[in-house]
């Protein structure tokens, strides 16, 4: 009776032990995945701030643009269909603009701009309609 006992206990013991390790393997899986989420979450955070800081950069370039466009009264030198590089600190933006004439004091005007300039990977159009007192 006694050695029945004690094999019994013996049997318990090692299922036991192999359950801690089922355990253990599970939660280091478990905290393995987590954390795997929470690093992809992380990254997808910071390519979106990236992003969004591209984003405002080229409107801010737009804006400038466009005023410079109006300040020169749409001289024609500020115009170049093909995309040219802007200079610091927009150096990774490409530019090309295009002007059409509406009447004698409306003209249109196109405005592409790409970044980064090796590859045209973001892009933003901006289409307006510029008032002109005086032909060009």
């Amino acid at each position: 009776m006694n050695r029945m006992r004690l094999l019994r206990c013996a049997r318990n013991d090692t299922f036991k032990s192999g359950f801690m390790l089922l355990e253990a393997i599970l939660s280091v899986v478990i905290v393995s995945i987590c954390l795997t989420f929470i690093a992809q979450s992380l990254l997808t955070n910071f390519r979106t701030g990236v992003r969004f800081q591209e984003m405002t950069r080229s409107l801010i370039v737009m804006e400038n643009r466009l005023g410079l466009l109006y300040a020169t009264n749409l001289s024609e030198e500020d115009f170049n269909p093909y995309p040219q590089p802007l200079d610091k600190p927009y150096d990774k933006f490409a530019l090309s603009t295009r002007k059409d004439t509406i009447n004698d004091h409306l003209k249109k005007v196109e405005l592409q701009l790409n970044w980064p300039v090796d590859k045209p990977q973001g892009h933003l159009d901006v289409t307006t309609i510029i008032y002109s007192p005086d032909e060009n």
